[in-house]
């Protein structure tokens, strides 16, 4: 009877391994085939640092660097932004093998005719299409024509300058899954040409 029970606890220790096991690859492949994130829809800041081998990229599906160090090495683990890399004082997406990228400068919030604290977070993805909402409680929105760019064929590579106080839009998509898209818009807070750029990113 007692080695019955043994016998019994330790196929269940196995299965329930097995099942943790498969639900924590579906959840991953889940994150990625749809949102392509496991972060909650807040925004983060980040800084890409020019001469950090593993903090120069950025990876959107978790907020931490795009780098590892593995066996001695600096190696790529998830990266779907660079700085200064590419492009010298650049942003740059579509950076990953088989992956496609488009980043569209829309300017400042006076070239976007808003408020400056609300031109980043009133900045809406809705019924596919990029909007400005100045005002919820009046339902006050602006179209953003120059936002549909994000939405054009990607490139290998697509880059744009940072430039304090700019907001950025980015979307990456991969030419072997045509279900995974990223969508992000970006503020620039901080840059130093050469050294790093810190922005306030959010997915759409």
């Amino acid at each position: 009877m007692k080695n019955f029970s043994k016998l019994t606890s330790g196929l269940i220790a196995v299965a329930f391994f097995s099942i943790a096991s498969l639900s924590a690859s579906a959840q991953q492949f889940a994150s990625r085939v749809s949102r392509a994130s496991t972060l909650p829809p807040a925004s983060t800041i980040s800084t890409l640092y020019s001469n950090d081998p593993i903090a120069h990229t950025l990876c959107f599906t978790d907020g931490r660097e795009g780098g590892v160090f593995q066996d001695g090495q600096a190696r790529n683990r998830c990266s779907h932004i660079d700085f200064d890399t590419y492009k010298a004082s650049n942003l740059s997406v579509g950076i990953e093998g088989g992956e496609l990228g488009a980043i569209i400068d829309l300017g400042n919030a006076q070239d976007l005719q808003a408020n400056q604290y609300q031109a980043f977070s009133g900045i809406r993805f809705v019924d596919g299409k990029i909007l400005l909402i100045k005002d919820p409680k009046k339902d006050e929105r602006q179209e953003l024509p120059r936002a549909a760019q994000v939405f054009a064929a990607g490139n290998d590579m697509s880059s744009a300058e940072a430039k304090p106080g700019h907001i950025y839009l980015a979307r990456i998509t991969d030419r072997h899954n045509k279900d995974f898209q990223i969508l992000v818009k970006l503020l620039v807070l901080s840059v130093r040409p050469g050294e790093l750029v810190t922005f306030r990113w959010e997915l759409l």
